[in-house]
């Protein structure tokens, strides 16, 4: 039986090298069922399937899927804490330095680069989804009226009511999934056992609630929108991203949306997941603390959900009117990412390089270009062009 210590650490080096966001799920499917055999490949492909039903990272949700098959929830919540452990101490340390040192010239001149940048990725983004999405004039309906929704900024959990809602009633056409086969015994219903864990990590949760509304309310109130956002974000990261925007810069203003783009260069430069971004907003607003408590506040509902759901599957990825909300709910997010699109084209991109960067960064993406690759020949542009050169 693998140790949880050994799965500690061999996703621990996952995380640390998770770069390119989805592309990773071919990295942890070659540790997970060749290198390690923890699943088989049928499982994988079924948990696979299962992290794109439900809110949250993939790939977050992946390596969470992979260590509950191999320890139940203590493989879950080992695996989880691993892979995102990384990606949290890095931006930990970039946010500090950014709000410390920002008004240096060089930091300054690295976001005009890395924010044009940015603006390239949720465009492609929005490209990337919208193919998948959009191929039914019903969900482009939602998508266009959700945009006008959170361009008035109305409360996005009764947007997604809405939009869930009116995916029942107009019926948009389903994509047909693929039949996966399985590849190892039906999972068994959660053991009692298990439920007392759950039971006990909720509570573990509710007491660091409490313990930071006592330190400052502010803290709380952000783990709260954060948890929302978590549970609520469904086709992966990028669709968080939006959620974040509107609720910490529209509505509480608790940074910029200069602040917020240039936290979304830093969690692209850091390993991880693109939700990992809820680290730098947290340290915004109040600093370890905050930081902390906005990264599990953001994690934490889809990792329940999840665990919850696994035993399950089988029953719950055939029904049809499941799958219509689904619909209706990802046109929403693509409503949303055109705005959250909108809105950071309007602040980053306001003269000829930054519009000249943003577009050579959208066709090396378009073309498979790492983005690692992309983000440093980018950063080191910005400080010469707008640092050195002006």
């Amino acid at each position: 039986m693998t140790s949880l210590r050994f799965l500690f650490t061999r996703v621990l080096k996952l995380g640390a090298t998770a770069y390119g966001g989805p592309a990773m799920i071919s990295q942890i499917k070659e540790a997970a069922v060749n290198r390690y055999g923890w699943v088989k490949e049928g499982e994988f492909m079924q948990g696979l399937a299962l992290c794109q039903l439900i809110p949250g990272a993939t790939i977050v949700q992946m390596v969470t899927y992979i260590g509950y098959r191999v320890r139940g929830i203590w493989g879950a919540l080992t695996a989880a804490v691993a892979f995102v452990l990384p990606a949290f101490i890095a931006l930990l340390a970039l946010s500090a330095i950014y709000f410390e040192y920002h008004s240096l010239w060089f930091i300054q001149a690295l976001f005009k680069g890395l924010g044009a940048i940015v603006v390239a990725i949720i465009l492609n983004a929005c490209i990337t989804f919208g193919r998948s999405v959009l191929k039914d004039w019903k969900v482009v309906l939602i998508a266009v009226l959700s945009f006008f929704a959170f361009f008035l900024q109305w409360n996005f959990v009764l947007i997604f009511v809405f939009t869930a809602v009116a995916g029942l009633l107009l019926r948009p056409k389903i994509p047909q999934a693929k039949a996966t086969p399985s590849g190892g015994t039906p999972l068994e219903t959660v053991r009692e056992k298990e439920y007392l864990i759950v039971i006990l990590l909720a509570a573990f949760i509710c007491l660091m609630f409490v313990l930071s509304y006592l330190t400052d309310p502010k803290i709380t109130a952000l783990s709260v929108s954060l948890s929302k956002i978590g549970a609520l974000a469904f086709g992966g990261g990028f669709t968080a991203i939006p959620l974040i925007q509107y609720e910490m810069v529209d509505r509480y203003q608790w940074l910029s949306t200069k602040e917020f783009l240039d936290g979304i260069a830093l969690g692209q430069v850091t390993p991880g997941p693109i939700l990992i971004t809820a680290t730098f907003v947290g340290y915004k607003v109040a600093n370890l603390l905050g930081a902390f408590m906005a990264t599990l506040g953001v994690f934490f509902p889809s990792f329940f959900i999840l665990v919850l759901l696994i035993p399950y599957h089988d029953r719950l990825k055939g029904v049809e009117k499941v799958r219509m909300m689904e619909q209706g709910v990802l046109g929403s997010f693509i409503g949303m990412l055109a705005l959250v699109l909108f809105n950071f084209g309007k602040t980053s991109l306001v003269d000829l390089p930054r519009i000249l960067m943003a577009s050579a960064a959208f066709i090396a993406i378009y073309k498979k270009v790492r983005l690692p690759y992309i983000l440093l020949t980018g950063g080191l542009l910005s400080i010469i062009f707008w640092g050195l050169l002006k």
